[in-house]
């Protein structure tokens, strides 16, 4: 039947179809929460019930019409990335991710981007340590890095200096992620398969809604060494390792983010 339908009402169709199995992925996560507060669930089940499902939404959304769904389950991923316990809080905060893609699931338009950004900068953010021991501020940064390590190291060191990070591991997804929410700064690890982080900034520095966001490099390179003298204009470059404190402080300072 599905090979007589034109391709608007075949569109259409499968639409619908991911609107009624999205409700279905979200009963299961409510019933999970729902569970777990009740003491029904242990904290690693909820969590990785919660974690399969963002992961579904956020490969499901942009394919069939609904990418800000992505964007958010890909913000939960990031949520519950190292996660073991679940606490009021964090019960709290799963139930915003869930509402969040409950709400645009069922809306017949899809926000722009100016309401994207909005909807994303609101979600909640989960830091390893009492927010009230640092100043927290409003400032996201997006990790361009295939290395769990990488990510990992960097992201906590981020996050102790109170900023919103967002980790990418495909250097491709980012561009697509850059242009719906622009971060604050990007930083892109220099090596990375497929495009490179020298690649990546040029691509996005090259495109007029991410043009002006500050961009760096993450390297284990001396700043001496020739492959460094390539980089545009402006892009900074952070080392790993034990200057790492130091060039992301002068960055910091350099594009007034903290």
């Amino acid at each position: 039947m599905a090979a007589h339908l034109s391709p608007d009402d075949l569109e259409d169709r499968l639409r619908l179809e991911f609107i009624d199995d999205a409700r279905d992925r979200l009963d299961v996560m409510n019933q999970a929460l729902a569970a777990g507060q009740k003491g029904q669930r242990t904290d690693s089940e909820v969590i990785g019930v919660l974690r399969l499902e963002a992961h579904n939404f956020r490969g499901m959304g942009t394919t069939f019409g609904f990418p800000t769904v992505s964007l958010i389950a890909h913000r939960m991923e990031d949520y519950l990335s190292g996660l073991k316990r679940m606490e009021a809080r964090e019960y709290s905060d799963a139930q915003v991710f869930v509402d969040r893609i409950a709400e645009l699931v069922d809306r017949a338009e899809q926000p722009h981007i100016a309401e994207t950004n909005r909807i994303i900068r609101a979600l909640p953010v989960r830091y390893e340590f009492n927010v009230t021991d640092i100043e927290v501020h409003n400032v996201e940064i997006m990790l361009v890095t295939p290395s769990k390590v990488v990510a990992k190291k960097v992201g906590a060191e981020l996050a102790a200096c109170g900023f919103r990070t967002v980790t990418v591991s495909d250097p491709i997804e980012s561009i697509s992620l850059a242009v719906r929410v622009p971060p604050d700064m990007l930083i892109a690890s220099m090596v990375m398969d497929g495009l490179s982080g020298l690649d990546l900034i040029r691509g996005l520095r090259a495109m007029s809604v991410t043009h002006g966001v500050p961009m760096a490099l993450l390297t284990s390179l001396d700043l001496d060494n020739p492959a460094l003298k390539e980089i545009p204009q402006g892009v900074s470059v952070i080392r790993v390792g034990e200057h790492f404190g130091d060039d992301f402080a002068a960055v910091v300072a350099k594009h007034n983010l903290g």
